[in-house]
């Protein structure tokens, strides 16, 4: 079994339990409605965006220890399902409209997790080679 690091697991159950907040919210009455985030009071009235931000960001990041071919596969996966599941509430889910915005968000969450885990490989092998 692979050794995780305290970070690694704080941000897989993070990710876990903002994916199950969403999809309770959307497909049920339950969800981001509750905590209030379509709100004014969140984030200024961007509490929608910073979920949706948060989602796909920490998504992205939790396939940082995937060489990088296999990580950029899935980015692009996570790029596909930003735009598909707005695309999938404005045509098939009832009730639910989806939102350019909040795709637009998706998608460059996962885009600015790239140059960021550049930054961080080379830092780690900068690190390992002044050892």
């Amino acid at each position: 079994m692979l050794k995780q690091s305290p970070l690694s697991i704080v941000m897989f159950v993070s990710t876990l339990c903002i994916v199950f907040i969403g999809l309770g919210s959307l497909f049920t009455g339950i969800g981001l409605s509750a905590f209030n985030l379509k709100g004014s009071q969140f984030f200024f009235g961007h509490g929608d965006l910073l979920f949706h931000f948060a989602l796909f960001h920490l998504s992205g990041w939790l396939v940082y220890s995937l060489d990088l071919g296999k990580r950029r596969f899935v980015w692009c996966l996570l790029i596909a399902l930003g735009v598909g599941s707005e695309l999938a509430q404005t045509y098939w889910i009832e009730g639910r409209d989806g939102s350019m915005s909040d795709a637009v968000v998706n998608v460059l969450s996962v885009l600015c997790v790239y140059p960021l885990s550049l930054l961080f490989s080379s830092l780690r092998q900068h690190h390992q080679t002044s050892k």
